[in-house]
């Protein structure tokens, strides 16, 4: 099977002339769970970015489900959700609207039952009717990934998804990342955790310095 996700030769330098990513090739299997092991500062959030279309890389090529995420952009983003580290939503939304709105966002048409079924798979049926800044920390970051997963992604990107909770939210994430990859969703995440790495994931990957200096099953 062709990888869904493949990055070739990506390289991205700012303007004050920082190179973030130096020359990052990656494939990425279907249904897969690949983690990307770097400390603060590596160029992980970068490369995510890039992939999502929210960073113009400097060279290279990214391709989702051969769709090419500068040429073909729209089809390439539909396919992915993406979590981000910070905890920004609007406070004062009701959980099932930021989740609907979300998912109009792609395009796609309304769709209760689908809705309903990640709000139930993330416990956070009871809180549709909440207003955000009403929720806890761990119940926010449940919401993130309740938006990200909203359109149908084929691919979900967790960046740092377990910084700063607790024990039980980080083994609850696991068990949910586990249950959506039996699902045949695609999920790269980031950490500098290596016992989350190795726990969670299919393979790992290590970046240090914008360059990946390795990639191994965890066998």
């Amino acid at each position: 099977m062709p990888p869904i996700l493949t990055v070739s030769q990506l390289s991205k330098t700012y303007a004050s002339g920082f190179c973030a990513l130096k020359n990052i090739n990656l494939e990425i299997a279907k249904g897969e769970i690949f983690a990307l092991l770097g400390p603060n500062g590596a160029g992980k959030t970068t490369l995510i970015s890039i992939v999502c279309g929210i960073v113009n890389a400097t060279t290279g090529e990214v391709t989702v489900a051969g769709h090419d995420i500068r040429r073909d952009y729209r089809a390439a983003r539909s396919l992915i959700g993406l979590v981000p580290q910070e905890l920004t939503t609007d406070a004062f939304e009701t959980v099932w609207n930021a989740v609907t709105f979300s998912r109009g966002l792609f395009g796609k048409a309304p769709n209760q039952a689908h809705i309903e079924q990640v709000l139930r798979a993330l416990s956070l049926w009871d809180k549709k009717d909440n207003k955000i800044m009403t929720l806890s920390g761990g119940m926010k970051r449940r919401l993130l990934i309740a938006k990200a997963l909203s359109h149908e992604p084929q691919i979900l990107f967790l960046d740092e998804p377990t910084a700063g909770v607790d024990v039980e939210l980080r083994r609850d994430m696991w068990q949910l990342v586990r249950s959506l990859q039996a699902t045949g969703v695609t999920i790269i995440l980031t950490t500098h955790y290596i016992d989350e790495a190795e726990e969670m994931a299919d393979r790992i990957g290590v970046i240090r310095k914008g360059e990946i200096i390795l990639v191994e099953d965890k066998t």
